[in-house]
């Protein structure tokens, strides 16, 4: 099977997994298996393991930070206060990954320019998912303007502004799959490399 077909493959069987499950605590889990792949793949090569490692670490904060909102926030407040609740954590958090994959990239690309595209891959996809975050945050905000004390005869027509509320597991599943692509395809060519390497000598 050629690796187009292989990774093509891995990213409607993620995006499909994560849609079926539609739940974030499974997106985190679902991604952190991806990761734990990649670090068994790569043991040979410890600052990338390292840096999965922390992504690693990252995603099981998420994880956490999601079961104690469900626990505390949930059910306990308005929709518009839970959404900013949920929006704003997962803004922070993707924020967090995003610029430690920039900052990764670049240590890579002047200490092991070998490992330069995960990082940097990884680094495109979590903008992504800011803008998706921002985007979730800023529509809440705008559904929700008669809450924050504008007349509501003025702002009922934006209560329709619902896209990315009724489609963000959509956009997440997209986006964890490239995720997932950019972890796999990073362990094939690093693996292919070696394999090349080995047949040279």
């Amino acid at each position: 099977m050629k690796p187009f077909t292989k990774l093509l493959l891995i990213f409607i069987a993620v995006g499909f997994a994560i849609y079926s499950m539609n739940m974030p605590i499974y997106e985190g889990s679902i991604f952190i298996v991806c990761l734990a792949f990649a670090f068994y793949k790569t043991t040979h090569l410890p600052k990338m393991n390292i840096f999965i490692l922390y992504l690693i670490v990252f995603t099981l904060i998420e994880i956490i930070t999601i079961a104690a909102l469900d626990n505390f926030v949930y059910g306990k407040y308005t929709g518009f206060t839970e959404n900013t609740w949920y929006f704003s954590s997962s803004l922070i958090l993707n924020l967090c990954i995003c610029l430690y994959c920039r900052r990764s990239a670049v240590y890579f690309l002047r200490e092991e320019p070998k490992l330069f595209d995960m990082a940097n891959s990884l680094f495109y996809v979590f903008m992504l998912y800011l803008f998706v975050d921002l985007y979730a945050l800023g529509e809440n905000f705008i559904r929700n303007l008669d809450r924050l004390g504008f007349p509501e005869e003025e702002v009922r027509h934006l209560w329709e502004v619902t896209h990315m509320y009724y489609n963000l597991e959509i956009y997440n599943s997209i986006l964890l799959s490239l995720a997932g692509i950019c972890l796999f395809a990073s362990v094939y060519a690093h693996r292919s490399e070696e394999a090349l390497s080995v047949e040279k000598e």
